[in-house]
C-alpha cells in the first residue's frame, strides 16, 4: 500500500492548462475523491497518476518513489473505467484472472486468488459465465474484481458507475464502500456526481478548472465551503445562491430580507442558503424573510421540495411530506439566518460574519 503525492504538478496540452500547480499528499489507504465538472482536470490528474498522461512539470510519488517517466505496468497501479472494457469472448473467470495471466502467476494460485476475490464481490457462482449473460451491475462487479486481483498498491477508479442505473449505483456504492475498508488500499476515485464523493469518500478534492477549489472530509465541504463555487456544487438539491448586498449587517436581494449577516458592507454580495434551512410558514408569522407565490411543489418521498420565485430565479425549500401548498398559494419563508453563508460578489470567496 502507498501514499499518492503531487509536488506543484502542471499538465498542458499545447496552451491549455488542464492542471495547474496541484498539490496534495492521499495518505496510505484513504479512499479520494476528486470530484468536479466535465473539463475541470479531474480524469487528466488520475491519468498522470497511471502513466497514461505525462506531468508537463512537477512532481508524482507513489510511495517513496518518483514516478514521473516510469512506465505504466511499473507502477503498481489498477485502473476501473467506466465502461467495463472486459473482453466478450473470455468468461468471467478468465476475464478477472487475466492481469495474473499476463504477469505469468502458476495456474493453482491464479485459481486460488480468482476464487477469492469472487466471493468478496459475489461472483463466485458466476465464474464459468460469459459478459454478455450479466447485468451491469454484475459486469461492474467482474471490472472491479479484475482489479483487486492484482492487489495493487493505489486503485484508481475513473467514473465506474455512470453507466449503472439509480438503483443499481446506490448498491455499488455500499459495495465498493465495504470493499476498499476491507481491502486497505489507496483509491482515487474520480466523478462528477456529488453524492458519489459526499457517500464514499474520506477527503473530497473539488476541483475547478485544473485546481483544487477546497479539500476536506464531506462534512467539513458540506458545512464550511470556502468558495462560491464549492457552496453551489455540493448539495441535492443544491444551496440557494442568491445575489444581492449587505448593508449596515442585513442582506437583501427583491422581497428577501435577512438581518444579521455582515459586520461590512458587500455589494455585490451572495447569499448561500442550503433548502433544509429555509422553511415555509404562515405568512403572518414573526420574522418571516419573505413572502412570496409557490411556483412548484414536488413530493420527493422523505419530503417535499417548494420552489417560490425571487426576482429572476427559483428559490427551493425543504418541506415535510406532508406539506399541502398550492401553486400560486402565498407563503413566508423564513431562514435559519444562523446556518447561512455570505460570499463576495467579486472575489467569489466566503465572507466572515
Amino acid at each position: 500500500m502507498a501514499s499518492v503525492t503531487f509536488k506543484n504538478v502542471y499538465k498542458k496540452f499545447g496552451e491549455f492548462v488542464a492542471v495547474a500547480d496541484f498539490n496534495v499528499e492521499i495518505r496510505d489507504k484513504e479512499f479520494l475523491v476528486l470530484l468536479g465538472p466535465s473539463g475541470c482536470g479531474k480524469t487528466t490528474t488520475m491519468r498522470m497518476i497511471a502513466g497514461l498522461e505525462e506531468a508537463t512539470s512537477g512532481d508524482i510519488y507513489i510511495g517513496t518513489d518518483r514516478v514521473n517517466g516510469l512506465l505504466p505496468k511499473y507502477r503498481d497501479v489498477a485502473m476501473v473505467f467506466q465502461s467495463y472494457a472486459l473482453y466478450p469472448h473470455l468468461t468471467v473467470e478468465d476475464n478477472i484472472g487475466y492481469p495474473l495471466k499476463i504477469r505469468k502467476i502458476p495456474l493453482a494460485e491464479r485459481k486460488r486468488r480468482i476464487a477469492e476475490v469472487a466471493r468478496r464481490v459475489e461472483l463466485d457462482s458466476m465464474l464459468s459465465r460469459l459478459p454478455k449473460e450479466l447485468s451491469g451491475g454484475q459486469r461492474q462487479r467482474v471490472a472491479l474484481a479484475r482489479a483487486i486481483v492484482r492487489t495493487p498498491r493505489v486503485f484508481l477508479m475513473d467514473e465506474p458507475l455512470s453507466n449503472l442505473d439509480a438503483k443499481l449505483r446506490t448498491q455499488m456504492r455500499a459495495e465498493l464502500k465495504h470493499l476498499q475498508h476491507e481491502l486497505q488500499v489507496t483509491t482515487i476515485y474520480v466523478t462528477h456526481d456529488q453524492i458519489e464523493a459526499m457517500t464514499l469518500a474520506h477527503r473530497v478534492a473539488v476541483m475547478n478548472k485544473g485546481m483544487i477549489e477546497q479539500l476536506g472530509t464531506p462534512r467539513e465541504i458540506y458545512n464550511n465551503p470556502r468558495t462560491l463555487f464549492v457552496a453551489g456544487f455540493i448539495g441535492s438539491p443544491p444551496m440557494n445562491l442568491i445575489p444581492g448586498e449587505v448593508r449596515d449587517g442585513v442582506f437583501s436581494s427583491g422581497g428577501l430580507q435577512v438581518a444579521g449577516v455582515g459586520r461590512a458592507n458587500i455589494s455585490p454580495a451572495v447569499l448561500g442558503v442550503r433548502p433544509e434551512d429555509a422553511h415555509a410558514v404562515e405568512v403572518d408569522e414573526a420574522d418571516v424573510n419573505l413572502v412570496a407565490p409557490i411556483f412548484a411543489v414536488e413530493l420527493t418521498g422523505e419530503n417535499t421540495l417548494v420552489s417560490v420565485r425571487l426576482g429572476g430565479q427559483l428559490m427551493t425549500l425543504r418541506a415535510d411530506k406532508n406539506f399541502a401548498g398550492q401553486i400560486d398559494q402565498q407563503i413566508g419563508v423564513k431562514i435559519a439566518t444562523d446556518r447561512v453563508f455570505l460570499f463576495d460578489g467579486e472575489t467569489q470567496d466566503r465572507a466572515d460574519f
